[in-house]
């Protein structure tokens, strides 16, 4: 239990998880997992399956019991309290609508139960319905829906509730491609509208990227890195978070360090692969003169070589090309490894043909090979 004080200082957190651990038969799902968030905050939870994601935002929302740890909401402690006490609302991946109601009567059922004034419950849900754009929706039962249309009406249920905190469970994962990429605009412009406090879950890193203002990366019941979507992306704080963030992932290439007066000298992928010089990455690699470090480069990083704007070039053949219509996705062979370069849509490239490409410096990430931590 943590004192009066701390829970004060607290207080002004909408959410505040401290320590949770979660074990089911002897083994922990969650391990001493710490977060909180701000008011208004949209808190993204990513990783791979089996991560402990979901299992974190049932503990959040009492669906799980807290093995240990304390989850506070608003300042006050729910660790043991029922969810119906929590003062949240949760939006299932299968939007759990009642199948013989009509979208009017499911979202206004929580009010219903709660017994409030029949006005009050007619005017929220038109407000909300208008605000999801499903107003004229409201007669009509969740069959004769769309699987876009059932998601605005569990939105809505949701919202209606006026609730301290926000819970989304892949919400869109049932969706298409196409309608996936609308509602997760339409998700956005509603935190932006009613300023929200969301945590929220996905396996997708590109929902992570467009609607968190704060991601958390787990992995095995791990926090691995908290941080806006540009640090994560930027700046990750280990190897796999480097791999598990971005399409494609990040290069991840073994490179021998020997520091000269130009820089950084490193020598990629061994003596059939390439060479990178870093001006500014001297004093961050001083410690590791002929030592190895792994190389983190962004595929969008490399550019097509020209001479008159760059003074190194990467020569490598090309072993692979996918096009996608905007984007020409080059694999190109060094050494052992293979180098993943996003080029323009329009890019002419040649499977088996050499390839000059130029390495942004600027976004270049190091990595020690024994604790996969980046090297800052």
């Amino acid at each position: 239990m943590v004192n009066t004080a701390i829970q004060q200082e607290q207080a002004h957190k909408v959410l505040s998880v401290n320590a949770l651990i979660k074990s089911y038969g002897g083994a922990d799902i969650l391990k001493s997992v710490s977060v909180d968030m701000d008011e208004g905050d949209f808190l993204v939870l990513v990783g791979p399956s089996g991560c402990g994601k979901s299992t974190l935002l049932n503990c959040i929302a009492g669906l799980e019991e807290a093995t240990g740890g304390q989850i506070l909401i608003d300042g006050r402690d729910v660790t043991r309290v029922p969810p119906r006490d929590r003062d949240i609302a949760m939006v299932f991946q299968s939007y759990a609508l009642y199948p013989t109601m009509t979208v009017a009567e499911n979202i206004a059922f929580g009010m219903k139960i709660r017994k409030v004034p029949k006005e009050e419950q007619q005017r929220k849900t038109r407000e909300v319905a208008q605000m999801l754009q499903i107003d004229h929706l409201l007669d009509r039962k969740p069959s004769q829906l769309s699987g876009g249309q059932r998601q605005r009406v569990a939105m809505g249920r949701a919202l209606v509730r006026e609730p301290v905190l926000f819970l989304f469970d892949e919400p869109l994962s049932n969706l298409d491609a196409k309608l996936r990429v609308e509602m997760r605009a339409e998700i956005h412009h509603l935190h932006k509208q009613t300023n929200a406090s969301i945590v929220y879950v996905t396996h997708d890193q590109i929902e992570a990227m467009t609607l968190g203002t704060k991601i958390v990366v787990l992995r095995d019941g791990h926090i691995q890195q908290v941080g806006t979507p540009q640090q994560i992306y930027d700046e990750p704080a280990n190897m796999f978070v480097a791999n598990f963030m971005g399409t494609p992932p990040m290069n991840l290439l073994p490179a021998r360090v020997e520091l000269s007066d130009a820089g950084v000298l490193l020598e990629v992928c061994g003596p059939n692969g390439f060479t990178l010089v870093d001006s500014r990455a001297t004093e961050r690699l001083r410690d590791y003169q002929d030592k190895e470090v792994v190389v983190g480069l962004r595929p969008e990083a490399l550019h097509p070589y020209r001479e008159a704007r760059h003074d190194h070039a990467i020569h490598l053949p090309v072993a692979n090309v996918e096009s996608s219509g905007s984007d020409t996705f080059v694999q190109l062979q060094a050494g052992e490894h293979r180098l993943n370069a996003r080029l323009g849509g329009r890019s002419r490239v040649a499977e088996g043909e050499p390839l000059a490409l130029a390495a942004e410096m600027d976004h270049v990430c190091y990595f020690d090979p024994q604790t996969e931590l980046l090297i800052k």
